[in-house]
């Protein structure tokens, strides 16, 4: 799902970019990005990224790195208000039960430092990150439901994340 929805974030990033205020890194809606908000995101990555062996990991830096980061914190934005107009609410329950799926899936909670440098999430920003599947998870979940036939999920939640970024 991060794949898919990628590539339309960072379209959306570069277009809302360039419509921000001076002291912004973007503005959706009422919700304003900042500038030092974005930096504050990056540092934390490349900080991170000293206590890991990164030599065998290709990861962005310099503005990809920031591009990447102000797509990921404006499709947190669009999402939230998803789950909002959905009614989806994740609590802390559902997001540490989630953890512990996560951690039998990378071999234990030991080697999520390497895990999260690699895919250029700050430590701080885990719970961001699994709130934001499970929201994705419960859209997917009812839209099967509702006899949305898989293979269209995808188009379904771009439908939605555009549909969103136009209002």
């Amino acid at each position: 799902m991060k794949k898919f929805l990628a590539p339309i974030i960072a379209i959306l990033a570069l277009a809302l970019s360039s419509c921000s205020q001076v002291d912004s890194a973007a503005t959706i809606g009422d919700e304003k990005i900042t500038i030092a908000a974005l930096q504050d995101q990056v540092d934390l990555i490349l900080a991170e990224r000293e206590g890991v062996d990164t030599t065998q990991m290709g990861l962005e830096s310099g503005e990809a790195l920031t591009r990447s980061q102000l797509s990921y914190m404006i499709s947190n934005l669009i999402i939230n208000e998803v789950a909002k107009e959905e009614k989806i609410e994740i609590d802390q329950a559902e997001i540490d039960a989630y953890k512990i799926e996560i951690y039998v899936n990378i071999g234990g909670e030991e080697n999520l430092p390497n895990v999260l440098v690699s895919a250029a999430i700050p430590s701080t920003s885990l719970d961001n990150v699994l709130r934001r599947d499970l929201i994705l998870r419960k859209i997917t979940d009812g839209a099967l439901a509702a006899g949305v036939v898989e293979s269209e999920i995808n188009d379904l939640i771009k439908k939605l994340l555009l549909i969103k970024q136009q209002l």
